[in-house]
């Protein structure tokens, strides 16, 4: 695995949640009996391709199945490369943007594939009935990433407003101030949950968390953050969840994982104590996806592999394959791949809104009392009995 580390964290939490999945494999052995997992972990700085491109080579000089990460997109994209000419599958667990010419033959993403979350986004919206929305996004792929619900208003009766934060400053209040001025009630913010963090602290300082309000993000963590100070505010507040609470297994992982947080360094200020995010969550069940498509690969060995020789693994096509036929129950819900692109295209979401009366976590499922209307929603969509909503290819 190769690990970006930001400057205020000693070790990301993509790293750990890596470690804790291989460390929990090995441990449980039910699910590769006769093998251990070893692995090998590079750290770089955020924004270095050059660095990134060389640890990978080390690694491969190793014997590996898989390289996992790095996460930021010049990066990606430098060890992408590499995987793609020695022909060993490169797993990523973060949004990128889909490849225009198609030529990345070994890779593969456990994100969701993001116009199906836009396309469950436009369903909510219509859902609220929402006649005008103010799209807020962070940076450039926010709007890449939005592009079905910007092309909404030509079929439905939407107005959309665009808006972007000053990339860099985390202040958005002068934004803040001319949306509260111009009565923009529903608002979308497209951004990371540590951005999603610090706007919620801005709109209460504001005045913008009352009852007027809609805030809908499209963090898949806004079930991480910590919103005890919102829950008696009166705001209505949205997001999806990928993470399967209510499966028992998943339950006691995230236990397991909240144990081992406490007891380490404090994480960063924003969200819950010992909380797992949803990245890192996806990390955990693509390792576990590794061993389930390792478990089937019978007489099949890793070799040292040269960048400079551009002599590929001779398993990569087979190990390729096994690994988009995996499928394997996760954290983050039943994950089965695209045999075409190697993307994640069906998948369940959870609608999740902020409410009183409710747990510690200050979130439930929009559950019984919007069941009945979210089923009459659309045709396309399968609404289920906690809200949880099955977003299949089209």
């Amino acid at each position: 695995g190769i690990f970006e580390t930001r400057e205020s964290e000693l070790v990301s939490m993509d790293e750990l949640a890596f470690k804790f999945a291989v460390n929990n494999i090995n441990r449980n052995k039910t699910l590769m009996p006769n093998t251990t997992l070893t692995y090998d972990i590079q750290r770089i700085n955020l924004f270095d391709g050059f660095e990134a491109s060389r640890r990978v080579c080390d690694q491969l000089a190793l014997g590996v199945v898989a390289v996992f990460g790095p996460s930021h997109s010049s990066s990606v994209s430098a060890v992408q490369s590499i995987c793609n000419a020695l022909e060993v599958p490169h797993i990523q667990t973060r949004w990128k943007h889909p490849s225009v010419n198609n030529k990345d033959t070994f890779f593969i993403n456990l994100y969701p594939e993001y116009t199906a979350i836009a396309r469950a986004i436009l369903d909510v919206v219509t859902f609220f009935k929402w006649r005008k929305l103010t799209v807020v996004y962070e940076d450039s792929t926010g709007l890449m990433r939005m592009q079905e619900l910007i092309k909404a208003p030509a079929k439905f009766n939407l107005k959309i407003k665009i808006r972007q934060l000053t990339p860099g400053n985390q202040d958005a209040r002068p934004l803040l101030k001319e949306l509260k001025k111009d009565k923009e009630f529903f608002i979308l913010f497209d951004c990371s949950y540590r951005m999603a963090a610090e706007l919620l602290k801005q709109l209460s300082s504001m005045g913008m968390m009352t009852e007027y309000y809609h805030f809908f993000f499209t963090t898949l963590d806004l079930f991480a953050l910590d919103l005890e100070p919102y829950r008696y505010s009166g705001v209505n507040m949205t997001g999806f969840r990928l993470l399967n609470f209510d499966h028992p297994l998943v339950a006691s992982t995230m236990d397991k994982w909240a144990m081992e947080r406490l007891q380490g360094p404090k994480q960063e200020s924003g969200l819950m104590d010992g909380i797992m995010t949803t990245d890192a969550a996806l990390m955990y069940d693509a390792v576990f996806m590794v061993a389930v498509a390792s478990q089937r690969a019978t007489q099949m060995t890793v070799s040292s592999l040269q960048c400079h020789r551009h002599k590929p693994w001779r398993f990569g096509p087979r190990f390729m394959n096994l690994f988009k036929e995996a499928q394997w129950d996760g954290l983050t819900g039943h994950i089965v791949l695209n045999k075409t692109d190697g993307l994640r295209k069906d998948f369940d979401l959870d609608i999740i809104s902020l409410k009183e009366d409710g747990s510690a976590r200050g979130f439930v499922e929009a559950g019984s009392r919007l069941t009945k209307r979210w089923i009459k929603l659309a045709d396309r969509q399968v609404w289920g009995e906690a809200a949880a909503v099955k977003v299949q290819q089209q």
